[in-house]
């Protein structure tokens, strides 16, 4: 009987990994980068490059913790919370993937991910960020 927990616990870990990493932001998905004052729809290759991120296998690179009052932003899925702050070169995520990403961490965004912030004004980081995984 003992052996059964230990096959239990190896399948759902199997299991659990390759539904994680099936995992997409589907291509119809609006997908918005968000400033203070107006929100930007993402193309559907930032889309892409921003899934991959999220759940693809490369791993992810840590990152230096901003200040507090420097200027971030949101992104927003279609007419929900807030689930990534962001800076022009890091981005915190806050429940998703909470095995790829730790709580409280800033993870380097790739290049192809760093401009979408341009030209929109900032809002500013607070000490008060939503609590992540």
């Amino acid at each position: 009987m003992r052996g059964l927990p230990t096959t239990l616990a190896i399948f759902l870990l199997i299991f659990g990994a390759s539904a994680a990493s099936a995992k997409e932001i589907p291509p119809d998905a609006e997908l918005r980068v968000c400033g203070a004052l107006q929100c930007r729809v993402l193309t559907p290759e930032q889309t892409r490059a921003f899934s991959a991120l999220l759940w693809g296998e490369r791993p992810v690179v840590r990152a230096r913790t901003p200040r507090i009052g420097s200027p971030v932003f949101q992104m927003r899925f279609e007419n929900g919370p807030a689930g990534v702050i962001l800076n022009h070169t890091a981005a915190r995520v806050h429940g998703l993937n909470c095995g790829r990403f730790q709580r409280g961490r800033w993870y380097r965004l790739p290049p192809g991910l760093r401009d979408l912030t341009t030209g929109l004004k900032p809002k500013r980081l607070r000490t008060s960020v939503p609590r992540s995984c």
